[in-house]
Formats: C-alpha cells, sequence, structure tokens
C-alpha cells in the first residue's frame, strides 16, 4: 500500500512556502540626502500563515480519493503477481520431482515463460503507478496552490508557510514525529499561534471548489 509519508515523499514536491505577493504593499523606502546616506526601509502590517500539510494531504477529499483509486490498482496487481508466482512455485516442485526427462524440459519451458510474464506484468505495473503517482502530485499540486493564493490574498497575507506537523491526537505523541522535529531539514515554526493556522479553512476550500467542479 502507497503510504502518505512516500508520496509525501512524495509527499516533498509539494511541501515548501507559497509566497504571495501584491497582498500588502510596504511604503517606499526613505532615502537619506548626501553621499553614503543610509537607506532605510520600513513594512509595515505584514501578516504571515501557516497550514499543516499533512493534514491537507489527510483531508482533502480529492487527494483522500486518488490515493483509494492508486491503492485499488496496486492491491489488484499484487493479487495478480501472487498468482503467478504460486503457479511458478507448483512448476517448480514438479520440475523437481518428475523423473521423465522430456517432462522436465517441457516444465522448464513454462517456468521460463512464466517468469518472463511476471517481470514484464511488474516492469509495466511500475510504469503505470510512476505515471499516476506524477499526475496525481501535479494536480494536488495545482489545487493546494491555487487555494492558497486566493487565501492569501483575501486575508492581507504576504506568505503562508506550511509545515509538517501530527494530523491525529495519536501522532502527535509519535516518538519518531518528536524526533523529526527537534531535527528540522530547513528553517520550519516550532511554535505557531493558532490565530494564523489556517488549515481548517484551506481544507474547507478544497473540499469546496471540489464539491463544486463535480456539479459542472
Amino acid at each position: 500500500m502507497i503510504r502518505w509519508s512516500v508520496l509525501a515523499a512524495g509527499t516533498a514536491v509539494v511541501v515548501g512556502a507559497a509566497f504571495v505577493t501584491g497582498a500588502s504593499i510596504p511604503p517606499k523606502p526613505s532615502v537619506g540626502v548626501g553621499k553614503g546616506a543610509e537607506v532605510k526601509a520600513t513594512v509595515i502590517g505584514q501578516k504571515t500563515g501557516y497550514f499543516n500539510m499533512p493534514r491537507i494531504m489527510r483531508e482533502y477529499r480529492r487527494a483522500q480519493t486518488a490515493m483509494v483509486r492508486i491503492n485499488e490498482r496496486t492491491t489488484r496487481a499484487l493479487v495478480q503477481v501472487k498468482g503467478m508466482r504460486e503457479m511458478y512455485a507448483d512448476l517448480q516442485k514438479k520440475h523437481e520431482t518428475t523423473l521423465d526427462a522430456e517432462q522436465k524440459d517441457r516444465i522448464k519451458d513454462e517456468m521460463l515463460a512464466l517468469k518472463r510474464m511476471i517481470e514484464d506484468f511488474d516492469r509495466e505495473h511500475g510504469k503505470r503507478h510512476t505515471e499516476q503517482a506524477a499526475f496525481f502530485i501535479s494536480e494536488i499540486y495545482a489545487d493546494i496552490r491555487t487555494a492558497t493564493a486566493e487565501m492569501a490574498h483575501e486575508h492581507g497575507l504576504v506568505a503562508v508557510l506550511t509545515y509538517p506537523d501530527a494530523a491525529t491526537r495519536e501522532e502527535a505523541e509519535s516518538p519518531l514525529l518528536k524526533e523529526m522535529k527537534l531535527k528540522p531539514t530547513a528553517c520550519s515554526p516550532f511554535y505557531l499561534d493558532p490565530s494564523v493556522d489556517y488549515t481548517d479553512e484551506l481544507v474547507h476550500r478544497l473540499n469546496a471548489k471540489a464539491e463544486g467542479n463535480r456539479g459542472k
């Protein structure tokens, strides 16, 4: 089964900061007079928002549906491969136990053909899975990027930063998650004021858009 951590890995293509310009216009810098004068710029009223990317990926229904479909295809493929490998194991046993040389050669040919079939199936399924995952990541990224930009303009945010954190209470108690937060791979908020966390609104916007598009 595909896990969110892989696709985030997958899930990694999407995670980052989405900077939105034009939401708040800073005043022009005050320039001193004379040679060597300092140039000072004052930015007033800039706001930054945050959202929890794992929660978006978990609660955005379009992402959930896409993952279910990919997992269903993967499960079917695994069942098919399992059946072919069981057939190969049966032929191998027959090859080991039969004493007839002609029959041994025939079984050996069948084993070789089945082995090639399994390899071809694995290769083809792997290719389809990679293509589906790439399409899925591109579509979900575009959805989140568009909704984030719209939300940022409406709230007057100059930047919307995403952070990886627990999506459930159980995950919040995970030693692995705590270790990850103690070893950040890049600059990320360690404490967030809930008043600037827009995860709930972004989930609502994404699901509302998906519902509206379905009705068209």
